[in-house]
């Protein structure tokens, strides 16, 4: 079998570390021979040297690491010596360095992932590095592939890029939705309707609308409660806006949770703010959970949830749309169980891990 490398330099833990791990995971426990390789602190790092997968520091701290050649050829000796077969690049840094490095350590299967929908830059070193470096490109979604191709279709070759859905394990979820009684802990009444938002307090996942759009949803619904459920460099700020606006009643700052399905399990239904997505795992989360959900329509969330049917879609960066959808959602009550058993059904059908494993596997790392 082959020897794998996943190098993702992330520190925190999002959809891509979240891919990185339990698709590596998966693949040493199907006996291959899989290496992650990351910084120290990262939350990847800490996971897979507990689940006891071999794990690599590589110190890449941004673009201009490629520039270093003390770390440039150190990796190159690394990748050399222990012979990999196969390197999975994560982050566009990852892509600068690992990508330079691969090349000229000779590794002939260098494939890329791209788990963001937005548009790369026609710059020299990206055509050089997607044209002459990489061997393979994985897009997490149609909209994700589109967006690779948005500035970058006069060289590089459609045929290079692959769509392979990120998968969601079924099979763990009812193990995994055993915790603490959430209502409990946060001291939320029976009767108050219970939202999730859960994602990195970043720009990207667009608090800063999500807020201004409960300021405008308490005006007419007064029995809810959201949970901000993840950590972030804008903490500060968006705890600011919410004292700001007098919102302390109804926004929850709960900091990074592990136990995301036990959460999952117990809300009403789950509201995703983003400004831009790569496939949205949080929100193919809750509907495996069997929850509705309420999104922005931004990149590929379309691909993901049927509108009007497992959820509402909502226009990005619109705080008013977002509040009527979700009041909207909240009016449907009678169609929560219905909603959310479709979702689970999509879920099934189209997003189930082990199917994107064996994907992974026929595609890449079948010996030739």
């Amino acid at each position: 079998m082959k020897k794998i490398l996943f190098l993702n330099s992330c520190v925190e833990w999002g959809g891509g570390e979240k891919w990185t791990f339990d698709t590596a995971h998966e693949l040493h426990n199907r006996g291959y021979e899989v290496i992650i390789a990351s910084v120290p602190k990262s939350e990847l790092y800490q996971r897979a040297q507990n689940a006891e997968i071999r794990t690599e520091v590589v110190s890449v701290k941004g673009s201009l690491s490629a520039l270093n050649p003390i770390k440039l050829f150190s990796f190159i000796n690394f990748l050399k010596r222990e012979r990999i077969d196969t390197i999975f690049l994560n982050l566009s840094q990852d892509l600068k360095f690992g990508a330079l490095a691969a090349k000229l350590a000779g590794i002939k299967q260098i494939i890329y992932r791209r788990g963001s929908a937005i548009p790369i830059k026609d710059k020299f070193y990206t055509k050089f590095l997607l044209r002459d470096c990489v061997s393979d490109i994985i897009a997490n979604s149609q909209a994700t592939k589109d967006t690779i191709l948005a500035n970058t279709s006069d060289w590089l070759n459609e045929d290079k890029i692959e769509i392979i859905y990120n998968g969601i394990k079924l099979d763990g979820i009812k193990e995994n939705s055993q915790g603490s009684n959430i209502r409990e802990e946060f001291g939320i009444k029976d009767g108050e309707i219970l939202i999730a938002n859960i994602g990195r307090l970043s720009k990207q996942k667009g608090h800063r609308y999500l807020i201004e759009a409960v300021d405008l949803l308490r005006r007419e619904i007064d029995n809810f409660k959201i949970l901000l459920v993840g950590k972030g460099e804008l903490e500060e700020e968006l705890r600011k806006q919410v004292k700001e606006l007098n919102l302390e009643d109804y926004i929850i700052f709960t900091g990074f949770r592990t136990d995301i399905y036990n959460i999952m399990s117990q809300i009403d239904f789950l509201l995703h703010t983003a400004l831009w997505e790569g496939f949205g795992f949080v929100i193919a989360e809750a509907m495996a959970v069997g929850k509705p959900v309420v999104s922005t329509d931004v990149s590929n969330i379309a691909e993901v949830i049927v509108d009007g049917e497992s959820g509402y879609l909502a226009e990005s960066k619109n705080p008013q749309d977002i509040a009527d959808k979700v009041i909207k959602m909240i009016k449907d009550k009678n169609l929560w169980l219905e909603m959310g058993s479709l979702g689970r059904r999509i879920v099934k059908e189209k997003f189930t891990f082990e199917d994107k494993v064996k994907e992974l596997e026929s595609v890449y790392l079948r010996m030739k």
